[in-house]
Formats: structure tokens, sequence, C-alpha cells
């Protein structure tokens, strides 16, 4: 396998730091929006997670909508979709303040294709996690899987290994969006990860994004979200019909 060994050769860095959770300034109603996932969603590459894909997202969101955005984020460095499903699903709430997040945000698959996960059972693990995330939340909160990033510029990568390993996540990325057109309100918004213009995107590791590199890639998710969130806002604050 062209992947073998490849993951003990890339440089560790640790997860982001700080609250795991934040609120922006903006106007009400709040949106709660919840981060899920792999080391991208924990933020490694950025010193906290004010810094990191979570914080990032909310900020741009709120720049973009003008609401407060109350957000916060369960994720693990080497997560699948699986692991997720399996150890992650209780941060989505928090018991005590009743916290419920409007829209969940399911950053991860990367790590299942870098270890050449099947795209069948790569499917059904993201089916998986569609039906245990409804068990816990209902059928009323959007989800949404940022879509896979392209890998053919990551330096931490072997030449050789960007172009094969750039396919099969394409592969992967397909198999996530057949699972989102199969939920009711699952969506798969196409991300990229951080963009292709010249600029310092990628954490010393050459493979995870940089502070910079996370609010770039906040900042193109956000603009797909925000319609989204505007709309479950909105739905979720018109007056009953009499």
């Amino acid at each position: 396998m062209f992947t073998r060994g490849m993951r003990g050769r890339l440089m560790r860095l640790p997860e982001a730091t700080g609250d795991d959770s934040g609120l922006t300034e903006g106007g009400g109603p709040v949106l709660r929006l919840a981060v899920i996932g792999d080391s991208v969603a924990a933020g490694v590459g950025a010193a906290d997670h004010r810094e990191a894909m979570a914080g990032q997202l909310a900020a741009a969101l709120s720049a973009m909508t003008g609401r407060a955005v109350s957000w916060r984020v369960a994720a693990r460095a080497g997560a699948t979709l699986s692991a997720v499903r399996r150890g992650l699903l209780p941060g989505l709430t928090d018991p005590a303040s009743r916290w419920r997040p409007d829209v969940v945000v399911v950053v991860a698959g990367t790590n299942d294709a870098m270890r050449l996960r099947r795209p069948r059972v790569f499917r059904r693990d993201a089916e998986r996690l569609i039906r245990d995330v409804r068990l816990r939340l209902g059928e009323d909160v959007p989800m949404v899987f940022a879509g896979l990033p392209s890998l053919a510029r990551l330096e931490a990568l072997p030449r050789r290994v960007r172009v094969p390993l750039g396919l099969y996540v394409g592969l992967l990325d397909r198999q996530l969006r057949t699972a989102a057109t199969r939920g009711v309100a699952v969506f798969h918004l196409p991300s990229g990860g951080p963009p292709e213009i010249p600029g310092e995107w990628l954490a010393r590791d050459r493979f995870h994004p940089s502070a910079e590199g996370y609010r770039a890639w906040a900042r193109v998710l956000a603009a797909r979200l925000a319609t989204l969130t505007e709309a479950t806002l909105t739905e979720a604050t018109l007056p009953a019909v009499p």
C-alpha cells in the first residue's frame, strides 16, 4: 500500500489548546454551532481553538450573518468517521447548560483515506454517523459534512503519493456526498481546504493548516454555510401560524 508507514513519518503537532467552546459577538438569536471530527476539527497546527477551525468558522459565520455564534468542538487527532461516531458524539451537547446545537459540522474523512478505507465501508460509516447524530439530536438539526480537502499540494507527502492519494480522497468525498443525499437535513459542502493562492496556509508539519490556513478555509466553508444557518434561524424564530 502506498500509504504504509507514511503516517509515522509525519511531524506530530499537538491539538489546539484553550477552551473548546466560545461565543462570538453579534445579534440574536444566537446560532449554536457544533464541530466534530479529526485533527483539523481538533485544531492541529493552531495554538488554540479560537485560531483553529471551530473558532474561525464561528467568527466567519458571525461576520457574514450578523448573529452571535455559540460554538463548541469535540474532536480527536487521527479520528476516522467510525471513531467520531463511537467516541465523540457526547460532545455535541452540554446537559449542564442544556446547550444543543442548531447545526452540526463534521470535519473528518482524511484519516479514512490515509488508511485506504473501502468506499462502500466509508459510505456505510457516514450513514451510521448520520443515524446516531439523528438519534441524539433529532431530525430538525441540520448536519453538514465539510468536503474533504485536496492533498495535491501537501509538502509532507512524497510526490509519488500525492496524486493517487488525492484521487482516493476524491472517491471517498463522493461517497460522503452520496450519504448526505440519502439523509434528512444532511448536506455536503465542498470546501477544498486552504486556498491555492500563495500564502502561509500550512503549519510546521506541512500537512495541517496554520492559523492563517484555518481562517481562510473557515471563510470558504462559512460562505457556504451562511445561507443554511440563516434559513435555520428564520424557521426557528417564525411565529406559529394561528
